[in-house]
């Protein structure tokens, strides 16, 4: 059987993080801005699931230390976070965007739909600062 160019990269993209036992990175960081009365969740991305469905994620209960963690492949991956302010799982969207407080690990601020290269961040390494502020 023969890949094509870039299928590689896509089966990467779709296949869970435990498939990938070597050559594998961790990202971690904090999420700051939340009130600490709701929980937060994060999300771990790629090009192909970006605010569809998440790879991984991660629910912090109300009071818990904001602190996440992820193991992936080496690649190009997107964490965003948001306070869950009504409790019911999805981030709240408006007419002008998100209800809720949230963000990225690459900061967006941009006036539209954030696009995934715009929050993507190559990861070939251990990160332990990939820190969110939530606005």
């Amino acid at each position: 059987m023969t890949l094509r160019p870039g299928a590689v990269a896509a089966l990467l993209g779709v296949l869970p993080w435990f498939a990938f036992a070597q050559g594998t990175a961790i990202v971690s960081g904090s999420v700051s801005g939340a009130s600490g009365r709701h929980p937060v969740y994060v999300a771990l991305w790629t090009e192909q699931t970006f605010l569809k469905t998440p790879v991984q994620s991660v629910r912090i209960a109300p009071g818990d230390e904001t602190r996440y963690q992820f193991t992936v492949p080496p690649g190009r991956w997107a964490v965003s976070a948001f306070e869950d302010r009504n409790d019911n799982g999805v981030l709240d969207m408006g007419l002008f965007g998100p209800k809720e407080p949230n963000g990225f690990w690459r900061a967006f601020t941009g006036h539209h739909k954030p696009r995934f290269e715009e929050v993507a961040t190559v990861v070939d390494h251990d990160v332990s600062d990939a820190n969110i502020a939530l606005k």
